[in-house]
């Protein structure tokens, strides 16, 4: 039972620690939505966001240690404050548009500078927050334990991550959420300078010397754990962000699914530290071990053709199976990180080679692991370094069953174990498709080009995939290569427009996406086109000295314009530089996430700018995962345009595959029109009615979805497709 007298203090370090790190944890969402358009909408944009969280972390950790190893604990309080009320004048912390690039240059060191510019100090203010106040509750209190309130601070950052894809993201703008955040951290500075003033009083009064020795402390000192804590705290975190990034990669850069591995992660934090009775050894340790042979070896060794292997491997299971390969092994990380905790004295010491273990953690994600491997095998590597660590950790316990003075056989056993799983995990992640001719890998995925034999046609085929999507193929055969298959087929809405288009003469495309330069195929003596492109791997691909002959081989002039598409376009519109676009193509997918900045009401605005008279905008949106369709029907119903969805059935990647087109115009005539061309053009394909057709939304299917605004957007109240 907690005494009458250790209640105030109990509540005033929980309510302090828990505002500190709520706001900590909700600013990294709201900040990296904020400029998630700027740098092309990727997941990478993210996991540099994560890596200077990390950095901060431990920056903020070190300031605390520091604190506590040389200032008086008056004298901690005093510039502790001075460091809030500092902050507290640097507010608000989302950046403001002036810090949106105006050119192509290197987007990780952008991302960094405009964060370190902006968000640095309060951030620091709120991370140093937690270490300090459990060192002042335990000096204050040394007949307590301060580590359940690294449980409370786990849980106040736990709430904010799911309150803003859940509460703040859907009904309130980001500019709304700055301001209330501000508000937060006003309370917040005030609930921390209370604590401060608690725990000063309750040094006092305990009268024991903080910097007298203890006999286990000494120990404890000589024993080296401090790498241990390090190690343990940096595989949880190149975890937690490898698995991100393959979530974010093959649906959508978005908040929550930012959210879900960083909840699941902080969650292991709350059960490890908050009660002993959470972290059962042995039984995460089977969970792990089944959880990885389903990721690994069951889907794997069942033969390709299989319904169960395609069932294990689609995202409705892999969603959960990540989330729990990542939740167990941080269970096993972190429970062993407390299980090797100091005593209080060490406190700050102790917390400062957590965070140091996640800034090296984040920093192998977010910058060393683009430079040296050519595809996303951090996964693997988190995999294989937590259970060689965790092995380490076991076998010098001498309660552990793998204890290296106990039976040689379970040590053995062991290691085959371990060795079996690495295998399997290694195979699967560096198993590559066949024909693979180049692969290489960008700040904004990885791409592949791919030469492969359609079974039913006979065709052979090069395809450009970028993480698990394709974005483009060519036939290979003699006499095949100007042909535009796919997503971009005669028959598909794109094809069928074009032809409308250019039986009127001599026109002008745009098109957001290069691809493989599919659309290029469509281009006569005459004809404009100009491609957009973020990804310069993409660029390379497809150029005149690349993999695709699409741009080469085109009779129309071709120009590509590297960056950003949204960006280029504007800075082109302020230059008075306006396109005149018959048609403006937006077809920008990295991996088969949705770039929400492309589908805004402001970006719309800017696309009509770079339209001529009686233009139309044509928006690809086949996507496995989420229906487009309301948004930009409300979109273009919110502008008084007109829209219609075309959609054709699949008549094989050498001529059509599966694909909805929706095209959106400021005149009405021009989408009747090509409403009626569709049928007659359907007629001259010789292909029959259930293969392509046009229609439109009805009203009631659209008229209550969210308007997306720059500053509004959120995919998590879409209708999410199952099996489209």
């Amino acid at each position: 039972m907690i005494k009458s007298r250790a209640v105030v203090p109990v509540i005033a370090f929980s309510a302090a620690i828990f505002s500190a790190a709520f706001l900590l944890f909700l600013v990294q969402p709201m900040v990296g939505k904020q400029i998630l358009p700027w740098f092309g909408g990727g997941p990478s944009v993210w996991t540099v966001c994560l890596m200077f969280y990390q950095g901060t972390l431990f920056m903020g950790y070190l300031y605390a240690h520091g604190l506590i190893r040389f200032f008086p604990p008056l004298s901690q309080r005093l510039v502790h404050a001075v460091v809030l009320l500092l902050a507290l004048a640097l507010l608000p912390v989302l950046p403001s548009d002036r810090w949106r690039p105006d050119g192509d240059g290197d987007p990780g060191s952008a991302i960094l500078i405009l964060l370190f510019v902006n968000v640095f100090f309060p951030l620091l203010a709120l991370a140093a927050t937690g270490p300090l106040l459990q060192a002042w509750f335990a000096r204050g209190y040394p007949s307590r334990s301060p580590y359940a309130l690294y449980a409370v601070s786990n849980a106040g950052s736990l709430v904010a991550l799911f309150l803003f894809p859940v509460v703040m993201e859907p009904y309130l703008s980001l500019v709304r959420s700055g301001e209330l955040w501000s508000l937060g951290y006003l309370c917040a500075a005030t609930l921390i300078l209370i604590a401060g003033v608690v725990a000063l009083r309750g040094t006092y009064r305990s009268g024991v010397d903080p910097a007298a020795p203890h006999a286990d402390e000494d120990r404890h000192r000589r024993s080296g754990d401090a790498w241990l804590w390090i190690g343990l705290s940096a595989c949880a975190v190149v975890l937690l962000m490898a698995v991100t990034n393959m979530l974010c990669m093959d649906v959508a850069s978005i908040p929550f699914l930012w959210i879900l591995p960083l909840g699941l992660y902080l969650l292991t934090f709350i059960l490890c530290f908050g009660s002993e009775r959470a972290y059962k050894r042995s039984f995460w340790i089977v969970v792990a071990l089944l959880a990885l042979f389903a990721q690994y070896g069951l889907s794997e060794w069942l033969p390709a053709p299989n319904p169960i292997r395609g069932f294990l491997k689609s995202l409705s299971v892999q969603i959960p199976l990540l989330g729990l390969i990542l939740f167990s092994l941080c269970m096993l990380l972190h429970g062993e990180l407390y299980r090797l905790r100091p005593p209080a004295r060490f406190l700050t010491s102790f917390y400062l080679a957590v965070s140091g273990g996640g800034a090296l953690g984040g920093l192998f994600v977010g910058g060393v692991a683009a430079q040296i491997f050519n595809d996303y095998y951090e996964v693997t590597t988190g995999y294989l370094a937590s259970l060689a660590l965790l092995i380490f950790v076991l076998a010098r316990d001498p309660g552990s069953w793998l204890y290296w003075h106990g039976p040689r056989w379970r040590v053995v056993l062991a290691l085959c174990l371990a060795i079996v799983v690495s295998g399997v995990s290694l195979e699967a992640s560096l198993e590559e498709p066949v024909g693979l001719r180049h692969k290489q890998r960008s700040f904004f995925g990885v791409i592949r080009v791919v030469d492969w034999d359609d079974e039913r046609s006979g065709a052979r085929l090069r395809m450009l995939v970028h993480g698990t999507t394709p974005h483009g193929a060519q036939l290979l055969d003699e006499g095949m290569q100007d042909r535009p298959i796919a997503y971009f087929g005669l028959v598909t809405g794109i094809g069928i427009a074009l032809a409308q288009q250019a039986a009127e003469g001599a026109f002008r495309l745009g098109v957001l996406g290069l691809g493989a330069g599919t659309l290029a195929a469509y281009g006569r003596e005459g004809d404009e086109f100009r491609f957009y492109e973020i990804d310069p791997v993409v660029i390379e691909a497809a150029g005149r000295d690349g993999y695709f002959s699409y741009l080469s081989g085109s009779e129309a002039e071709i120009q590509v314009v590297r960056g950003d598409a949204r960006l280029s376009l504007q800075r082109e519109l302020d230059a008075g530089n306006r396109q005149h676009f018959d048609i403006l193509a937006i077809d920008c997918f990295s991996s088969d996430a949705i770039p929400m900045h492309l589908l805004t009401r402001e970006s719309m605005s800017l696309y009509l700018e770079h339209l001529a008279p009686g233009g139309l905008l044509a928006f690809h949106i086949t996507n496995r995962f989420f229906d487009l369709e309301p948004i930009l029907y409300r979109l273009a119903s919110e502008l008084g345009l007109s829209a219609l969805t075309i959609e054709n059935r699949n008549t094989g990647i050498e001529t059509a595959l599966p694909s909805r087109w929706i095209f959106i115009s400021p005149d009405a005539e021009r989408i009747l029109a090509l409403r009626s061309f569709v049928e007659s053009r359907r007629v001259a394909l010789g292909q029959a009615p259930q293969i392509v057709r046009a229609r439109e939304l009805p009203a009631s299917r659209y008229r209550n979805s969210p308007l997306w605004t720059d500053d509004y957007s959120s995919l998590l109240g879409l209708y999410f497709k199952k099996g489209r």
